[in-house]
């Protein structure tokens, strides 16, 4: 702008200005002082640029600052070249000089306006970006003409043009600038419809996303107004119709786990990597090349399901690191995989017919009451959510990133993802909520609905709450805890309707004591508000389950390990089409139901989930052609706090292959660092130990130094109160 826009414009312009028409009578300049004019603008515009900021806060004040900048530039430009005229002495008007100065100045404080409003705003668009170059041109010009018409030039009698710059000089000059301008632009467009096409493409793909919020609630963007993400794949595999990838399948629930648990799993993804690179399995998902490779064998079946579940998995792994480093965060702090998984690539880029429009029309399912979009898609968007605090998002910004409002790149985003607007809308809305304090139910009794109803693809859905799906619809009763004559007052409901307890509740007229007189109201006002919070005529038909449960609840301080619940509950089994009325309730998969039920903050759940997942992808990673020991790659592994870190194994992570003995010797892999000494009874061992199995519960006998216990048989996967609940569905009819 400096050099190419405001210097070539004033020396073309001096091109227009003929004295006696003699051509030894013409201006010429000289070498100096013209140089230095082309300098002066491009460090001025600078200083005005910075004065204005890099953030999206439009402040009036940096604007005004920065615009009297740019019209100081844009002067002391033009009064420098015209003091390198050579054979001229030029004598100025006052009021004229002044007016000039007046019109640069107002120029440009109204186009670097209207230009940083639009940015904030996400809705520079190429005419809006004109506008702003017409009022800025007509500053630069504006101020030229009319401080050329107060300009006297007075001859100096030296006509010689040896050592100074003729003005045919000077346009060759101008020329050579502005087509290299020219040229550097092009190839800048050129660079930016690269970007908008590899862009375009991933909504083909499937690909990680990162949604944070600052705590006013504003979105994290890159400087072009784009989200943070990774690929993870060009599509997934789904081999059958009853693959498809939707929040019920299993390496959704996988990843929805690990992602609440990356303290147990980063220590992981080096070796991920490299076993990818090895098995150039990385090349064969992500490229579509069908390239047989050394581990991706098809097994038994023929259908290398697992293999390719094991691969996704690894692959969202790396991607997820990726994502931390184009963020410079540690892993843990990307954030936690969002509840529903986006389809885009639906909505053709230039605005034709959406393409999900036709999926509606030719895959939708009555029984469902929706379509069935999943699969359907030509990619599918996963994100990870996270809301920061303020030192977190100041250095966020510091990094190049920043946060602007949802509504000012809404249209953006959901342009360059190929989404309908208000969907994506919606869906960042959903996300904003998702990010903000852990929905979990507070300490007491709670009553509750238990409403399942089988799902077309197999297996059931439950009715949740639609802003907390980890959540069932429950009323708090006002008491602290249930007491034996509680339980058994209320065994005598036990396979009663709701209609019939309520029937029942209100008869009551005599009752025992007057604490039984307190509870009855106490649980049909209760009963009364749950029936008023479903609205659904076929809650009334559901029988009740005299049983308690113990569902997970807030714990006691902030970073608490999470309590038990009461929750007495009623279930039913609704007809396959049934849809709630109410728009606060929605039906999850039952899978996923329970998998949110394990990923509590600070829950024993995610020591057994590591565990669980070094034993499953260890032997995998361990099966490469060969390996090396690598110590200074090699990753920290996760132990116990107060527990002192080791480096061993062929990872520095995994335990060694299963071996054909019970007997295992020198086995120093970190594996055993990820019991802690409260769980389910891990103690960690580092010489030896042997395994007895009897007819009853399996123990382990240890041997260390002369040290012995023993230690009781981990729990695989352990059973959850949505478990028990379903249970007592059976036999239902």
């Amino acid at each position: 702008m400096g050099a190419t826009a405001i210097w070539s414009m004033h020396f073309i312009g001096n091109r227009a200005i003929v004295l006696d028409g003699d051509i030894q009578m013409q201006i010429a300049y000289s070498s100096g002082a013209t140089a230095l004019s082309f300098f002066v603008p491009i460090f001025v515009l600078l200083a005005a640029f910075l004065a204005i900021g890099t953030n999206d806060i439009v402040s009036r004040v940096r604007v005004v600052i920065g615009g009297t900048f740019t019209g100081l530039a844009i002067c002391g430009m033009h009064y420098l070249g015209q003091a390198g005229i050579a054979n001229y002495t030029c004598i100025y008007s006052i009021p004229y000089v002044v007016g000039s100065a007046v019109i640069a100045v107002i120029a440009s404080i109204t186009a670097l306006s209207i230009f940083f409003v639009f940015r904030a705003a996400w809705t520079n668009s190429a005419w809006k970006r004109g506008l702003c170059a017409i009022v800025l041109a007509g500053a630069v010009s504006g101020m030229h003409w009319l401080a050329s018409v107060g300009t006297r030039y007075r001859f100096r009698g030296d006509t010689s043009l040896k050592q100074n710059i003729s003005r045919d000089q000077t346009v060759i000059i101008v020329i050579a600038l502005s087509l290299g301008a020219c040229g550097i632009l092009l190839a800048f467009a050129i660079l930016a419809k690269r970007r908008r096409t590899k862009t375009a493409s991933r909504a083909q793909q499937v690909i990680l996303a990162c949604a944070t919020f600052n705590s006013e609630g504003r979105l994290l963007v890159t400087p072009e107004g784009l989200l943070p993400t990774e690929k993870i794949t060009n599509s997934f595999e789904e081999r059958s119709f009853d693959d498809i990838f939707s929040i019920a399948h299993p390496v959704f629930l996988w990843i929805f786990r690990t992602t609440r648990n990356w303290r147990g799993i980063a220590g992981l993804i080096p070796s991920m990597r490299r076993h990818l690179h090895a098995t150039a399995a990385l090349n064969l998902v992500r490229t579509g090349t069908h390239t047989p490779s050394p581990n991706y064998s098809t097994g038994d079946d023929g259908d290398g399901n697992e293999d390719y579940s094991m691969i996704f998995r690894e692959l969202f792994c790396v991607a997820a690191s990726g994502l931390a480093e184009q963020l410079n965060e540690p892993l843990e702090n990307v954030g936690v995989l969002y509840d529903e998984i986006i389809i885009t690539g639906t909505i053709s880029p230039r605005g034709r017919k959406s393409r999900l429009m036709l999926l509606k029309s030719e895959a939708s399912d009555p029984e469902r009451g929706s379509p069935v979009p999943l699969g359907f898609g030509p990619g599918k968007l996963l994100f990870v959510i996270r809301r920061t605090n303020k030192a977190e998002a100041a250095r966020l910004q510091a990094s190049g990133f920043r946060f602007a409002s949802v509504s000012h790149v809404v249209d953006n985003l959901a342009r360059r993802m190929q989404i309908g607007r208000e969907e994506f809308a919606m869906h960042i809305d959903g996300m904003r909520e998702y990010s903000g304090e852990e929905h979990i139910l507070e300490p007491g009794v709670h009553l509750g609905c238990f409403a399942i109803r089988a799902a077309i693809k197999g297996g059931f859905d439950v009715l949740v709450r639609k802003d907390a799906k980890n959540l069932l619809p429950t009323m708090q009763l006002p008491i602290a805890a249930l007491e034996p004559w509680h339980s058994e007052f209320l065994s005598q409901f036990n396979g009663w309707t709701v209609a019939a307890c309520l029937k029942w509740l209100r008869s009551k007229s005599t009752y025992t004591t007057e604490k039984e007189k307190m509870f009855v109201g106490q649980f049909q006002s209760t009963l009364t508000a749950l029936v008023d919070k479903i609205g659904e005529p076929l809650f009334q038909e559901a029988l009740f389950v005299a049983k308690s449960f113990q569902p997970p609840c807030r714990g006691i301080g902030h970073n608490a390990t999470p309590g038990h619940a009461t929750l007495i509950a009623f279930r039913t089994i609704v007809p396959i089409h049934f849809r709630p009325a109410n728009a606060r309730l929605a039906f999850s998969p039952l899978s996923f139901f329970r998998c949110q039920q394990q990923v509590y903050k600070n829950t024993a759940d995610h020591e057994l989930f590591a565990r669980k997942t070094h034993r499953e992808i260890a032997p995998v990673l361990d099966s490469r052609p060969s390996v090396h020991h690598d110590r200074q790659d090699s990753t920290q592994p996760i132990v116990p706090h107060g527990t002192s870190r080791r480096r061993s194994g062929i990872f520095g992570m995994f335990a060694p292959k299963k071996a054909p003995s019970s007997v295992f010797k020198g086995d120093n892999s970190s594996k055993n660092n990820l019991v802690e000494s409260q769980t389910l009874g891990g103690i960690m061992v580092s010489t030896e130990f042997s395994v007895a199995v009897g007819k009853g519960e399996t123990e382990v006998e240890l041997h260390d130094l002369g040290t012995s216990g023993l230690a009781t048989k981990e729990v695989e996967d352990p059973e959850t109160f949505v478990d028990q609940l379903l249970q007592t569905c059976k036999g239902q009819k």
